[in-house]
């Protein structure tokens, strides 16, 4: 057991030592206030959390955001410590050298993005705002090396105490977008899909529609049976778009037979998320419908979901999803640039600063999305697999959580994407190499 001294017991202490201590340690931990109850226990391992140091246990000196109640600009105080970069440092002397349990809270809230910035073309937050992006270190699960450096001094203090063991795991997600390229549209969706391009000459295309609606070519987008035969009997997820069609939202109705039968189809041997409308943003009553729809095709509750376009706001988007009864979420993380937002490879409970309470909705950050790599950086498809590889190193590194996404679009081996499936299957053959685990078995 761990005896844990702090001048004031807030809720935003309480989140980030059970986090520590409990999920990432699975150490029994007790907080008090009690300078003499603290000095006289007979625990062994006493940590004090506080600006002065009351003796007799591990000190950690300890800036002020754990005791505060609001959200506000301050210097973060980012620097070096034995080449690794940490967060809240300071001259005092304890025994880091930085403040670890305000570091970890100040990305696991996402304190951040609850700051006025500047946004990108989604009105999502920019990843140029963040302070990992600033240091040049968002490739790096920053939150999992701080938990080995605490780790480490607290082992040799207190060589009695037993850490839980873990092994690294793997996630594969795909968002289903656009489930078919023309296949299943509504009359007038096709209609006007063959004059806007006979019009504008896109003759290609225009051929490769009619081709498609003819039944002499197979769908674009139809990369299903693709997707399993290389994934075999991983069981993986699938989160849909499920809202009226619109300029951002392209699937087919909740109503048409293929793409019930589609989702039906998947659910036999994979889990389905809900993927909430690029609408449901501006209007959260959509999230309702849409929930309901999904879960009426597959009849089972859904728990889980991943923004459409990544579309989050701290922290009205959470709170809606709480409302809705969704208690996993898979969109931390940002379309135009890899590795950790929140700068942990390990799920975590959203804590909501506004209210300053913890919350039951586990979040799932993944490391990287496909479309990173091609659209937005414009990476070769060797380029990309060398960063795969040091995300999946990194990742068993800290024996954390692996989650690409993937789009069934993507993996087309068309267009711009001619080629990509040897990326994917390549991350596929990293995984197996590495000996990760599905964190779903």
């Amino acid at each position: 057991m761990v005896l844990i001294y702090t001048p004031h017991i807030t809720s935003r202490m309480q989140y980030v030592m059970n986090y520590v201590f409990e999920e990432q340690f699975g150490l029994a931990y007790k907080i008090i206030n009690n300078e003499y109850e603290f000095i006289n226990s007979k625990t062994e391992a006493k940590i004090i959390y506080s600006k002065k140091n009351i003796g007799n246990g591990a000190y950690f000196f300890s800036y002020d955001l754990l005791f505060e109640n609001d959200i506000k600009e301050f210097d973060l105080y980012s620097a070096e410590i034995n080449n690794s970069i940490v967060l809240f440092k300071h001259d005092k002397k304890d025994t880091l050298g930085f403040d670890v349990f305000a570091s970890i809270f100040y990305l696991l809230s996402r304190y951040e993005e609850y700051l006025q910035k500047p946004t990108d073309k989604f009105d999502n937050y920019d990843f140029k705002n963040s302070i990992l992006h600033k240091l040049n270190c968002m490739h790096i699960p920053v939150v999992e090396h701080w938990m080995e450096m605490l780790k480490k001094v607290l082992a040799e203090k207190y060589p009695a105490l037993r850490f839980k063991q873990s092994s690294p795991k793997f996630v594969l997600s795909f968002d289903v977008d656009v489930a078919y390229a023309y296949q299943n549209r509504s009359l007038i969706r096709t209609a006007g899909g063959l004059i806007k391009k006979l019009f504008s000459l896109k003759l290609p295309d225009l051929k490769d529609q009619v081709y498609t609606l003819l039944h002499v070519r197979k769908d674009m987008f139809d990369t299903y049976e693709y997707i399993f035969s290389k994934i075999k009997n991983t069981k993986a997820i699938f989160f849909f778009n499920m809202g009226r069609y619109a300029k951002y939202d392209k699937n087919p109705s909740f109503k048409n037979k293929k793409f019930r039968a589609l989702i039906k189809l998947i659910h036999e041997k994979h889990f389905v998320g809900l993927h909430p409308s690029y609408a449901s943003n501006s209007n959260y009553n959509l999230i309702v419908e849409e929930k309901k729809w999904l879960e009426e095709i597959i009849n089972e509750k859904i728990n889980s979901s991943r923004q459409h376009y990544l579309k989050l706001k701290f922290p009205h988007t959470y709170n809606q999803l709480i409302e809705n009864l969704i208690q996993n979420d898979y969109t931390i993380g940002y379309h135009d640039a890899y590795g950790f937002r929140a700068g942990t490879c390990k799920p975590f409970l959203f804590f909501n600063l506004k209210t300053n309470q913890a919350t039951n909705l586990l979040l799932f950050p993944f490391a990287i999305m496909e479309g990173t790599f091609n659209d937005a950086m414009k990476l070769s498809i060797e380029q990309s697999k060398k960063i795969l590889s040091d995300l999946i190193s990194e990742v068993c590194a800290y024996n954390g959580i692996f989650i690409p996404l993937w789009h069934n679009s993507t993996l087309s081996d068309k267009d711009g994407w001619k080629g990509w499936r040897e990326v994917f299957e390549f991350m596929l053959a990293e995984i197996e190499k590495r000996k990760l685990a599905n964190f779903f078995n």
